[in-house]
């Protein structure tokens, strides 16, 4: 029998951590200097990616990327007590372990992500998390799924990446895998979910 895998992403689909980017960036443009229109920044981030935003302003203001990568980074990561679990994130963990879907996360976030998910208490949910520290190329590249397909002889037909942006979706399109996604609508390789309880019902009626 072909197993289901998920690999999820992190931030804004397993964790709730928009106040803790939020106030981040804040401090990233005081710091810079940079002129702030909170409600552009907010929804370029959730229509794209934070990795976009800071290659953009890199770009206009003709500042280091890994410079403002690092400092986002490391301001996040002070941050980690803020972040808190999406609702329904633990059940649809729980309850799609039972039926047999093995758990993998892929995302952005650095070397703190373990601590986090231990903290969290869902940390024995997943096979194998990979970071940033792990050094792949960042999303929508391929290579770290593509890494977890090869390594643990995935079925590409029942894999999924279960995300929150565009980047998501295209993640998973370059890789060859479906996507499930809180708010990209539906496409040839995408499911639109509402909440992460969809995920348990997705597999109870057979639809993935």
């Amino acid at each position: 029998m072909i197993q289901t895998t998920f690999i999820w992403d992190f931030d804004g689909t397993l964790v709730e951590s928009y106040e803790a980017i939020r106030q981040v960036l804040v401090l990233l443009y005081k710091t810079y200097d940079l002129p702030l229109d909170e409600d552009f920044v907010f929804d370029f981030i959730i229509k794209e990616s934070v990795g976009s935003l800071l290659r953009r302003l890199a770009a206009e203001h003709d500042l280091p990327f890994e410079e403002l990568l690092r400092f986002f980074n490391r301001e996040q990561e002070a941050r980690d007590d803020m972040i808190n679990l999406m609702p329904h994130a633990k059940e649809a963990l729980q309850l799609t372990k039972e039926k047999g879907v093995q758990h993998f996360i892929y995302t952005h976030k650095g070397a703190t992500t373990g601590a986090v998910l231990a903290r969290l208490g869902i940390d024995h949910f997943f096979t194998e998390v990979i970071t940033s520290a792990n050094g792949f190329a960042r999303k929508p590249h391929p290579e770290g799924v593509d890494y977890l397909v090869t390594k643990y002889g995935l079925d590409k037909s029942q894999t999924y990446y279960i995300g929150d942006r565009r980047l998501d979706v295209e993640v998973a399109e370059n890789a060859g895998i479906q996507s499930l996604n809180l708010h990209q609508p539906d496409s040839a390789i995408n499911r639109k979910i509402d909440d992460l309880s969809d995920l348990v019902d997705l597999l109870s009626d057979g639809t993935l």
